[in-house]
């Protein structure tokens, strides 16, 4: 029985660990390929049990949005799409966190892709977003630090 597991476990770490990295291979190409058409600003929104975002929009010289790629979803089977929902505006303006025709996660990653770029524009460098495992003990202080009521 113990075999059994320990085979099992080791066939499904290695099976997650190809998926990973053709994942990673494909978020390279698609960077790459926008990245020779011009500026890119990517956003992040990491999931720990629920799906994860991760958007990437190519600038032109002004900073308007002249084509987007989105990859979404909880799994290492997901690949980056066309995201056409924001071309043509500015990504300055872009204001996600409204829309609904996208996830939260998504919408998220949209507006930190905003946030970035804002950042990198004034001189500064983009921070990372925390991990799932850090925004869970965020939560937790969050809670923790509130006052009980009377």
């Amino acid at each position: 029985m113990f075999w059994t597991i320990a085979i099992a476990f080791a066939v499904i770490y290695g099976l997650n660990t190809i998926l990973g990295l053709r994942q990673m291979k494909n978020f390279a190409s698609e960077f790459r390929a926008l990245r020779i058409r011009g500026r890119v600003a990517i956003g992040k929104r990491k999931g720990l049990l629920t799906a994860g975002a991760i958007v990437m929009f190519l600038l032109d010289e002004e900073g308007f949005i002249r084509d987007g790629r989105r990859l979404a979803g909880v799994s290492v089977l997901a690949r980056f799409r066309q995201f056409d929902g924001f071309n043509g505006q500015t990504l300055l303006d872009v204001d996600a966190s409204g829309d609904r025709r996208w996830t939260k996660s998504l919408r998220q990653a949209v507006d930190n892709a905003r946030d970035n770029y804002r950042i990198v524009t004034d001189g500064g460098t983009a921070p990372e977003p925390l991990s799932p495992l850090a925004q869970l003990g965020a939560s937790v202080k969050k809670i923790r630090r509130r006052p009980a009521a009377a």
